[in-house]
């Protein structure tokens, strides 16, 4: 038995072994195709430690991106005479 959140109903439901269609062993995660009980669609989801890494990296790329471009956006403004 597996316990899934239905990404359509944002409920949780109690789903049988049988309710999986596949398992597919990526290099970074797994991915568990369930067909969900409470809309009938088939969700994945996916698990893995290297996943969890590569969210948190990616995750983190943003952040400092964003504060570059703040930075960027402050200095702009400095030099035409906006005040920010």
């Amino acid at each position: 038995m597996l316990l899934i959140t239905c990404p359509v109903t944002r409920t949780d439901e109690l789903v049988a072994d049988r309710r999986i269609r596949s398992v597919v062993n990526h290099p970074s995660h797994v991915a568990v195709h369930v067909e969900c009980p409470q809309c009938g669609a088939v969700h994945v989801y996916r698990t893995g430690r290297r996943l969890e890494q590569a969210r948190t990296r990616l995750a983190d790329r943003s952040a400092a991106q964003a504060a570059v471009a703040a930075a960027a956006a402050t200095a702009r403004a400095a030099r035409v005479g906006v005040p920010a």
